[in-house]
């Protein structure tokens, strides 16, 4: 049976990147057989990017603002119910990522030869370094992909075999059919970060997931000195709740609490060693951890 591909993408105004990856997204085969966004800003700029692309594509407005984990749902729901029932692997690609041509090929043969369930691509920053990586089980190539190096380097000291990770993020993650239609959907109410390290190690749990060194997708976010300060701490402080949450509470999450001292760490490096700093970092972690609230679910989150 030949593949039959449909990428889901959640976005929030950012009509430039959403038209770079679909104009990337024109240049991977037939294999990609369409792409569906759901618009959680209703933005007419990214509309007309949509609408500019040769691509199948479907845009996908709610009434709210879903967040990635909710808008993510409503792409994959609507992806199986578009695509129906030719659809063989759902492709997860972030806003703001552009692939390279055999990026998708790669992903393809690394689930077929391997026979794993998912698999994440290389995925690289605009100097073609390694970022955003993920957790790789092989300790000696997981400390290599942390160190920041290339898919080349990493290819020439390891070989492009593909790598059994535990958790990925979510910039480009193929997941099989038959493994997506069993463990369901993102969850909705993951409303910002950390929807991706659940939904992965809810499928690492059920089947195999592998890294694949030779497949390069290019993450280009906005600088983060376009982003306003307050919005990126507020963030930073949703990502350690969320993550308290799926440590803590969610059984398939607890290799997460591993990290769990360095993120706190790095929050606290980050934004400065204060009494205040110390304070809301404890309210995230009891919040996630001890009330069981993912950012989505708590009443104190602006919706």
């Amino acid at each position: 049976m030949s593949p039959a591909i449909v990428a889901v993408v959640a976005t929030w105004q950012r009509p430039a990147e959403i038209a770079a990856l679909l104009d990337s997204l024109t240049r991977v085969g037939p294999a990609l057989v369409g792409v569906v966004v759901t618009d959680n800003a209703g933005d007419e700029a990214t509309r007309a990017a949509l609408d500019a692309s040769p691509l199948r594509t479907h845009r996908l407005v709610p009434e709210k603002n879903l967040g990635c984990g909710g808008g993510l749902a409503l792409a994959e729901e609507k992806a199986l119910e578009f695509f129906a029932p030719a659809i063989t692997h759902v492709w997860i690609l972030d806003d703001d990522a552009v692939v390279e041509p055999d990026s998708l090929d790669k992903l393809l043969a690394a689930l077929q030869g391997s026979g794993a369930g998912c698999a994440c691509s290389a995925i690289v920053d605009c100097e073609g370094r390694l970022g955003w990586f993920p957790g790789l089980l092989d300790r000696e190539r997981f400390a290599a992909v942390k160190a920041g190096t290339t898919p080349t380097q990493f290819i020439a000291r390891f070989g492009p075999a593909p790598v059994a990770f535990s958790w990925c993020t979510g910039v480009s993650l193929l997941v099989k059919r038959e493994v997506f239609d069993a463990v369901g959907f993102h969850r909705g109410d993951y409303l910002i970060r950390g929807e991706d390290l659940e939904f992965s190690l809810r499928i690492s749990s059920y089947a195999k997931g592998v890294f694949v060194p030779d497949s390069v997708v290019r993450h280009l976010p906005p600088a983060v000195d376009n982003i306003d300060p307050a919005k990126n701490y507020q963030r930073h402080l949703y990502m350690l709740q969320n993550l308290a949450y799926t440590g803590f509470r969610v059984a398939h999450g607890r290799s997460l609490l591993r990290s769990f001292p360095g993120n706190w760490l790095r929050f606290l490096r980050e934004w400065g060693p204060s009494l205040r700093n110390f304070r809301v970092a404890f309210g995230a972690f009891w919040r996630g951890a001890v009330l069981g609230l993912p950012v989505g679910a708590d009443p104190r989150t602006p919706q």
